[in-house]
């Protein structure tokens, strides 16, 4: 009998495990929301800590040359095809600053177009951490470019949709920092280099349209084909998704991005996995948190190195 009672007292009703458990659910429940905003956090951290690293590469490679690299590279000479010219991003041309040596010293600078040859064929396939989003899960998969590596970080063309970032095609004479056979100095950044933006994020292998963008600033004038080579290269900058975003729509737009067949003019904007705004790499080496509700007239004005708007807080 007294076996039977000490059994008794020990033991547990179904209604008392249904509850424990039932508690427990909802503990889970309410802890795993945190944990993952614990986790993006530190995502977004490791992003910004990215960002950072090519802004002081950026200024390393200023300190060195006298000059910010251009975005990206195309010969103009006589019985040239200009398409198929070099094309090395801007990406490539910090690596020596980006503790990245051997890949640089592996790189043929001269191979012409850039994307070929075997020594670009082993450098452009090659992930380089501090080129990727850990909160952006697109890969060279999801651009349907194999042979690429691809980044999540783009350069700004201001409110321009081309290669020339509003200057002449072959001249040292855009709005932004980084764009087409740029040789940028720091003194031509005149509304002051903590107001002037170089580098955002981007979606890898988020969709693009394929068809002629017209206009100034050119816009999509319909539907057509998609692609999905956003961000699909951090080495090879021939085709602008591949390299740029511009300030004609803001951060996180629902407007559908477009490039030309050609590749030299498009409309791209700044995209992120981070809720609420991107990542922002400032010419002082400053990263900023970007709402993607700002003002599209200041968003256009981080864009332009020396239109005369000096923005202060925003």
């Amino acid at each position: 009998m007294q076996t039977q009672q000490k059994q008794k007292i020990l033991g547990f009703t179904l209604i008392e495990l249904l509850v424990v458990i039932a508690i427990i659910a909802i503990l889970v429940a309410l802890l795993l929301p945190a944990v993952q905003q614990a986790r993006e956090a530190a995502r977004r951290s490791s992003c910004k800590n990215n960002l950072k690293q090519m802004g002081l590469a950026l200024h390393n490679y200023h300190d060195t040359f006298k000059t910010f690299p251009p975005a990206t590279v195309r010969t103009n000479a006589s019985g040239v095809n200009s398409w198929t010219t070099s094309m090395i991003s801007w990406q490539a041309r910090i690596l020596g600053f980006m503790e990245q040596s051997a890949l640089y010293d592996l790189t043929d600078w001269e191979r012409y177009p850039g994307n070929s040859g075997t020594n670009n064929t082993t450098v452009r396939g090659t992930e380089v951490a501090a080129y990727r989003c850990p909160s952006d899960p697109g890969n060279r998969g999801t651009t349907g470019q194999s042979t690429y590596a691809p980044t999540s970080y783009v350069t700004c063309t201001a409110n321009s949709g081309s290669f020339a970032a509003g200057g002449s095609a072959f001249r040292n004479n855009g709005d932004s920092v980084l764009f087409l056979n740029s040789k940028t100095k720091m003194r031509d950044i005149t509304d002051g280099t903590s107001n002037t933006m170089v580098v955002a994020e981007c979606r890898v292998g988020s969709q693009v349209r394929t068809e002629n963008a017209s206009g100034n600033p050119p816009v999509c004038p319909g539907s057509a084909g998609f692609n999905k080579r956003r961000g699909y290269s951090w080495f090879f900058a021939d085709r602008m998704p591949a390299w740029s975003y511009s300030t004609i729509v803001g951060p996180n737009t629902n407007i559908t991005e477009c490039e030309s067949s050609t590749g030299g003019t498009a409309v791209l904007g700044s995209r992120s996995e981070h809720k609420g705004g991107v990542q922002v790499l400032q010419c002082d080496g400053a990263v900023r948190f970007v709402s993607e509700n700002i003002d599209l007239g200041t968003w256009r004005n981080l864009g332009h190195k020396s239109d005369g708007n000096v923005l202060g807080e925003f």
